[in-house]
Formats: structure tokens, C-alpha cells, sequence
């Protein structure tokens, strides 16, 4: 009789650990991807650039992308882009160490065109570039020595509705 009994009650253990193996199994990757930057958006890209040419410890920070659309419709938020006085880009600079951390920031009203970058119509869409040198410090987002930077692109239209985009994760030590 302890033959039956003692399966019994292995049989129980077994189902209450893959129970348990299944709740973490299940939680885990929860876990993981709530610390990790959003998704990238195809389009965006950020690179950073080392300036030890122009000054010791500051950054380049170049951002470009495109919000695809017909050429009319990008035509047509250029043209009214300053309707109410809201339309333009922001650029938000964020640290990625298992949760988004504000590093830096740069608005850009109307489309702004100049050395710095430019917001215009294409034939593929709104494409956008904009550069601007940081102090390397700014980037410096954790004292491991290994920083993770992303940037946010939000574009705002004339009627003062955002478009956001994520540019992918760039790794260094700044």
C-alpha cells in the first residue's frame, strides 16, 4: 500500500512544481521586457559621434528618419505646420539601464531648416535630420561604464497631434 500512496505523492509534487515552473515561466518574460527600451521604429536612427576633434568630452548626437507617407500629405503638413502655433519636432534623449531615464532634450519649431537639420517633404514622406553636440556627460546615464541611449522623435502637425518614433539603442561609454 505505501507503493500507491508514495506515487501519489509524487505525482502531486511533480504537478505542483511544473505549476510553479509555469507561473515563472510565464511572469519572466514579463519581467524582462517591461525594463527593455521600446521597440525601435523602422525609419528612426540615432547615431552618436565622438567630438574629440571640435572639444575633449562632448558628442554628436545625429538623429534622421522618415514618416511615411504620400508626398501630398507630407507637402500638406509642411504648408501647415504652423497653423496654431504647435507644429514641430522634439527630440528626447533617453538612458536605457532597465527603465527610461530623461538625459536631454531639443524642440525644433516649424521645420526648422538650417545647419543643424531640417524637417521637409519627400517623395517618401516627412524626412527629418537634426544634429546637436552634447557634453559627453549628458550620456552618461549609469556608473557601470557601459550607457545605453536611445532617442524619442515626436513630430506635432499643424492641428497639434503628435507622431512618435523610437530610434534604435546605441551602446558606449560617454
Amino acid at each position: 500500500m505505501s507503493a500507491p500512496r508514495s506515487r501519489g505523492k509524487v505525482i502531486a509534487r511533480l504537478g505542483a512544481t511544473l505549476s510553479i515552473a509555469a507561473v515563472i515561466g510565464v511572469a519572466a518574460p514579463l519581467a524582462t521586457t517591461a525594463s527593455a527600451a521600446p521597440a525601435r521604429t523602422p525609419g528612426a536612427t540615432l547615431t552618436i559621434v565622438d567630438q574629440n576633434i571640435t572639444g575633449a568630452g562632448k558628442n554628436r548626437i545625429i538623429i534622421q528618419g522618415l514618416y511615411p507617407m504620400t508626398r501630398a500629405d507630407a507637402v500638406g503638413f509642411v504648408t501647415h505646420i504652423n497653423d496654431r502655433g504647435c507644429g514641430g519636432m522634439h527630440y528626447i534623449v533617453l538612458g536605457d539601464d532597465g527603465r527610461e531615464q530623461y538625459l536631454y532634450d531639443r524642440n525644433f519649431p516649424g521645420t526648422s531648416v538650417g545647419t543643424e537639420g531640417f524637417l521637409r517633404a519627400s517623395d517618401r514622406g516627412l524626412a527629418f535630420l537634426r544634429e546637436f553636440v552634447v557634453p559627453s556627460s549628458v550620456l552618461n546615464e549609469d556608473r557601470d561604464g557601459a550607457d545605453e541611449v536611445f532617442t524619442r522623435v515626436r513630430f506635432t502637425d499643424g492641428d497639434c497631434r503628435a507622431r512618435v518614433q523610437t530610434t534604435n539603442v546605441v551602446v558606449g561609454r560617454f
